[in-house]
């Protein structure tokens, strides 16, 4: 139909497992009891909402199967797939729990059918924004003490070889305003873990979730110093069905684990990014 329009971004991104050596992968979600965070879980971290989240999308596709990810020698093979949105200058999508997100680009509808893999190409940086009450006092990596704590605005990477950033969050005796912190991902795992450049996870029954790290020829990165780019393959639990009467394709954000949180050394807070997934629906 000539008047199909794809109104939000559709694509569940992967799991990032960050950062620290403390960090712990497999970290439930936090407890939050009349909008208050436990000191003790933090500190034994786990994941929680974060205000916002940004990420930077280059390509999505719909797939009819799973496609092959790349390797050392050879892109994604998407002989299944058809494109629905491009820019190649990347656009930027700053997401909100629950919230749809219309991005900046060229969309194109893809031919009736049931498809049951998504595959994208974004940027390998993600933007999180979060303010949080706590139940003890805690210290921010970059400054302050208090219950109340937040990101700070700035950057920093997250690698096998250095670890990761330690400046991304303050803390204050009164509400702390949060502002965007920026990660660079080039490594999957914690600062102890063996260099890792693909990861999975499943965040709802019958879904399954593919992170790969590639380099500028959109191969699988051979080393970390080659990492330029994320690419994402997604199984949906639920087939999307395109029909000649589909005039629009939706989705609904969950972030209730995009936000990392940990103890950081000492009484220090470490923020971070965390997985988060979205279910795209044909309308």
């Amino acid at each position: 139909m000539k008047n199909f329009k794809f109104l939000i971004l559709f694509l569940s991104l992967i799991t990032i497992f960050e950062i620290t050596n403390s960090k712990d992968a497999n970290a439930g979600a936090c407890t939050v009891t009349n909008g208050v965070y436990s000191e003790t879980e933090i500190k034994n971290g786990c994941d929680a909402q974060p205000d916002f989240y940004e990420i930077v999308i280059f390509e999505m596709y719909l797939c009819t199967a799973a496609p092959t990810i790349p390797t050392v020698t050879a892109t994604v093979d998407l002989t299944n797939c058809s494109q629905i949105f491009n820019n190649a200058a990347g656009s930027t999508a700053n997401v909100s729990q629950g919230a749809s997100v219309a991005l900046t680009g060229t969309y194109t509808r893809p031919p009736d059918g049931t498809y049951t893999h998504g595959y994208a190409r974004m940027d390998n940086t993600f933007g999180i924004t979060a303010s949080i009450k706590i139940d003890g006092s805690m210290d921010g990596q970059a400054s302050g003490s208090g219950v109340f704590c937040g990101t700070v605005s700035g950057s920093g990477n997250h690698t096998k070889a250095s670890g990761s950033h330690n400046d991304e969050s303050i803390c204050s005796a009164s509400a702390v305003t949060g502002a965007k912190y920026t990660e660079t991902l080039t490594h999957f795992g914690g600062s102890g873990d063996a260099w890792t450049r693909v990861a999975e996870a499943a965040p709802t029954p019958g879904a399954s979730i593919k992170g790969i790290l590639v380099d500028s020829n959109g191969h699988l990165a051979a080393n970390e110093g080659e990492v330029v780019k994320l690419e994402g393959l997604v199984g949906f639990a639920n087939a999307i069905k395109v029909t000649p009467n589909t005039t629009s394709l939706t989705m609904n954000f969950n972030l209730s684990e995009g936000m990392s949180l940990n103890s950081a050394g000492s009484d220090k807070i470490y923020i971070g990014s965390g997985p988060f997934e979205a279910i795209m629906i044909a309308n």
